[in-house]
């Protein structure tokens, strides 16, 4: 019986990912078909895999719309790591729109004046124009 949990995403860049996922501090792996580990062996794949450093993995799973959705056996996840998936959705979810915002800057080449952190955990861009 599985235990694996998807949520879907709005996630559709993976290298963007991925840079969100190292700016967290995340070990994982990239591939077509990496395992994503739960319950007594049962395992899905994923093309982006975390390894949450326990027999538990989470992944990231490529749909037909491109859109990534999260794969995990969170009862596992939750017992025997610190991850909780609330917190780690929301985090890569920040990290992964606060670097697609950047990105976004770059291309319309517009200059980033300053960034903060604001006490709720958002964080405030002042953009400018280039010279």
């Amino acid at each position: 019986m599985s235990h694996f949990t998807r949520i879907k995403t709005v996630v559709r860049d993976q290298a963007v990912l991925c840079e969100a996922l190292r700016g967290l501090h995340y070990n994982f792996k990239e591939g077509e078909r990496v395992p994503i580990r739960g319950y007594a062996g049962n395992s899905e794949v994923g093309q982006v895999v975390v390894d949450t450093g326990s027999a538990y993995d989470i992944g990231f799973q490529r749909q037909q719309d491109d859109a990534f959705n999260v794969c995990a056996d969170w009862w596992g996840v939750n017992l025997k790591t610190p991850i909780r998936e609330g917190d780690f959705l929301r985090e890569v979810n920040r990290s992964y729109a606060h670097l697609m915002v950047r990105q976004q800057v770059v291309r319309e080449g517009l200059i980033i004046e300053s960034e903060t952190v604001l006490p709720n955990g958002e964080i405030e861009l002042v953009v400018v124009e280039a010279a």
